[in-house]
């Protein structure tokens, strides 16, 4: 089965750059340890500073769907909720065969 590659882009309100970051962070921590993960990084924008990118890879599909329902992904999206400037938009990918 065919890894599963995220990418999320979180903007953060201004003035709450720093309690993003924080909050990203423990997720990628977190997200790390669950079964399937194969890497979850947060990457930060050079030419905005608000803007966040998560890049995430999943030994599927399957395990992307599971990770929606952990408890500490459903405490960080409630804890983002007040801070962000906009909904995350969310793009998923799988490579392609020849």
């Amino acid at each position: 089965m065919p890894n599963l590659y995220v990418m999320a882009k979180v903007k953060s309100k201004l003035g709450e750059t720093q309690k993003a970051k924080n909050i990203l962070t423990r997720l990628a921590e977190n997200s790390e340890k669950e079964s399937g993960c194969l890497s979850y990084q947060i990457l930060f924008s050079g030419e905005d500073t608000d803007t966040f990118m998560t890049l995430e890879v999943w030994d599927s599909k399957e395990s992307e769907q599971k990770h929606w329902q952990e408890p500490h992904l459903k405490e960080t999206l409630k804890a983002l909720e007040p801070i962000l400037a906009e909904e995350p938009r969310i793009e998923k990918y799988q490579v392609t065969s020849d």
